[in-house]
């Protein structure tokens, strides 16, 4: 391998997490890193992730369908 091209790679070097969270990485980047979010407060890792129920395309239909049928009954 050629000498000199490579960047320097760092360890220990320091995470800020917006929450106030700090770690340290190994990285080639000089630091410290400011990040958004971090495992100590990103939903994913902390849990708190809210899952959506869709419904697709059948259901709807199906909805739709009962709606009108009932519109229909009224009349």
């Amino acid at each position: 391998m050629q000498k000199e091209i490579h960047p320097m790679y760092n360890k220990e070097v320091e995470v800020q997490c917006i929450c106030g969270n700090k770690f340290n990485i190994n990285s080639v980047s000089k630091g410290p890193i400011k990040v958004e979010s971090c495992p100590a407060c990103h939903p994913t890792y902390t849990g708190k992730q809210e899952t959506r129920v869709v419904k697709g395309r059948m259901e709807k239909f199906l909805e739709k369908k009962k709606r009108m049928e009932s519109i229909k009954s009224k009349k």
